[in-house]
C-alpha cells in the first residue's frame, strides 16, 4: 500500500493522481476530516488536476484514514497505528502548514512535530518502507544571492525570512537525522513555488497564484476611495494615478514551477536509483555517511520569474496604481498606502530582494527523457490568477498573504 499525507492539497492532489496512474496499488490517504467527507474532498481534489476518475473506481483504490498529524501515533489507536505501518510500502509526506506568517507554535506543531510522528510510523513498519519527504526550496532561508545546491542545508549563515522557512528546515533536518540514525534511505523533494493556469473551482485546492490574485483583488476590484480609507487616507491625500514605492530590488526573481511538471518529475525521482545503504564508518558511532542515504532534488524551474512582472500582473485590474521596487527606500520613509500594500503582501516581501538560483543537477540526472518545463509566460501567470474570489478590505491583514489555511494543517504549496 502507498500512504500519502496532504493528498487533498494542491501538490498532494497532483501527486495522488500520478501515483494512481503509475501502478494499481491501493492508496491510504491520511486526512484530518471525517472519512465520509474526505472521500469526496479527495475525489474533487484529484479531478481538479484534470484527471477524470470514475467515482467507484477511485473509492475502491483510495481509502481515507482520519489522523491528527501533530498527535502522538498520529492520533490513531496502537492497533490501527501498527496495522497502517505494516501495510505501508511507500510513504509520501506532503502535508504541511504553509502559512508564511503563521504562529511559530502552530507551524512547529504541524511541520516539525507532524514530521516526527510520520517518522515514528515508519519506525513501526518494515525497514524496506520507502520515505519521500516533500520539503521546500525555501529551506535555503534568508539567503538572497548565489547558488543553492541540492545538498545545502545551512542554518547559521543566513537565518530565516519567515517562521515557515524555519519549520520546514527543522523538519528536513529531522528526516536527515532519522535516515542517518536508522540507516534508512530517504528521498527529499524541494519544490519552488508551484503554480497552474487552471481556474480554481469552489471546493478545490487553491494554488499560490490564485491566493495572490485574491489578495490583489482587495485593491484591484474596488473603488480607489475604499482602498485609501482602508489605508487610513482620504482621496485628497493622493493624486491618481499613483506610483507606490516599496523596498526591494527591481531585478528580484522568484522560482515558479508548473505543478503538473513537478508531480511528474517527483515520480521520476522516486523511480531513480535510491541512495545506497551506508558503508560502515570507522568513527566511534559506527554511522555511515549521510550522503549515501539522502537523495535531495530541487523541483524548480530552470528560469526564474521576475518579481516585478509578477506584481504588475497581479495589479493589472487596478488601473490607478503602479509601483516600483526601490532598494534605497528606508523603512521609515515608507508611506501609509505602501504600508497597507505591504501588509497585504505579508510573508512575501522578503523575496522582493532575492536573486538566488537553485542548482538542479540531480534533478536533471534523475529525469532523462522528461521534457523541460515550458517557459512561463505572462499569459500563463495571468490565467492562474483569473478565477479567484476577492477578499474584502476589512479582512486585509487578517490572513497572511500566500496562506491557504483551513485549520492547522494545509497541503504543501
Amino acid at each position: 500500500m502507498i500512504t500519502v499525507t496532504g493528498a487533498t492539497g494542491f501538490l498532494g492532489a497532483h501527486l495522488l493522481a500520478g501515483l494512481l496512474r503509475r501502478d494499481d496499488r491501493p492508496v491510504s490517504a491520511l486526512v484530518r476530516d471525517d472519512p465520509g467527507t474526505a472521500r469526496e474532498r479527495l475525489l474533487r481534489a484529484v479531478r481538479s488536476t484534470g484527471a477524470r476518475w470514475d467515482a467507484a473506481d477511485f473509492h475502491r483504490r483510495v481509502t481515507p484514514v482520519r489522523i491528527e498529524l501533530a498527535a502522538p501515533r498520529l492520533g490513531l489507536s496502537a492497533e490501527d497505528h501498527r496495522a497502517l505501518a505494516r501495510r505501508t510500502q511507500e510513504l509520501w509526506h506532503c502535508a504541511a502548514d504553509t502559512s508564511p506568517t503563521g504562529p511559530t507554535t502552530a507551524l512547529h506543531r504541524a511541520n516539525v512535530a507532524g514530521t516526527e510522528h510520520v517518522l515514528q510510523l515508519l519506525d513501526a513498519g518494515a525497514r524496506s518502507t520507502r520515505l519521500f519527504h516533500v520539503s521546500t526550496a525555501f529551506v535555503a532561508g534568508e539567503r538572497r544571492e548565489g547558488t543553492v545546491f541540492e545538498d545545502t542545508l545551512e542554518e547559521g549563515r543566513f537565518g530565516f525570512a519567515t517562521s515557515y522557512e524555519e519549520s520546514k528546515f527543522r523538519a528536513e533536518a529531522l528526516v536527515r537525522g532519522w535516515a542517518q540514525d536508522r540507516g534508512r534511505p530517504v528521498v527529499v523533494m524541494r519544490p519552488g513555488v508551484l503554480v497552474t493556469d487552471r481556474p480554481v473551482e469552489p471546493g478545490e485546492p487553491r494554488h499560490w497564484l490564485a491566493v495572490q490574485a485574491a489578495r490583489a483583488g482587495v485593491i484591484g476590484r474596488q473603488d480607489p476611495s475604499h482602498v485609501l480609507r482602508a489605508a487610513g487616507l482620504s482621496p485628497d491625500d493622493i493624486r491618481l494615478p499613483y506610483t507606490a514605492r516599496m523596498p526591494g530590488r527591481p531585478d528580484a526573481v522568484v522560482n515558479l514551477l508548473q505543478v503538473d511538471w513537478a508531480a511528474a518529475a517527483m515520480l521520476r525521482c522516486a523511480d531513480a536509483r535510491l541512495p545506497e545503504q551506508p558503508r560502515p564508518a570507522s568513527g566511534p558511532n559506527g554511522q555511515g555517511d549521510q550522503g549515501d542515504l539522502v537523495a535531495t532534488y530541487h523541483l524548480t524551474h530552470p528560469h526564474d520569474y521576475p518579481v516585478q512582472e509578477l506584481l504588475r500582473i497581479a495589479l493589472e485590474p487596478c488601473d490607478w496604481l503602479d509601483f516600483a521596487l526601490d532598494p534605497d527606500l528606508a523603512p521609515e520613509d515608507v508611506r501609509p498606502l505602501e504600508r497597507f500594500l505591504m501588509r497585504l503582501a505579508a510573508g512575501l516581501t522578503p523575496y522582493w530582494w532575492a536573486r538566488r538560483r537553485y542548482d538542479r543537477t540531480r534533478l536533471d540526472a534523475a529525469t532523462p527523457g522528461l521534457e523541460p518545463p515550458a517557459e512561463l509566460s505572462a499569459q500563463y501567470v495571468r490565467s492562474g490568477m483569473a478565477a479567484s474570489a476577492p477578499l474584502s478590505c476589512s479582512s486585509a491583514g487578517a490572513a497572511p498573504a500566500g496562506a491557504a489555511r483551513k485549520g492547522a494543517v494545509t497541503a504543501h504549496v
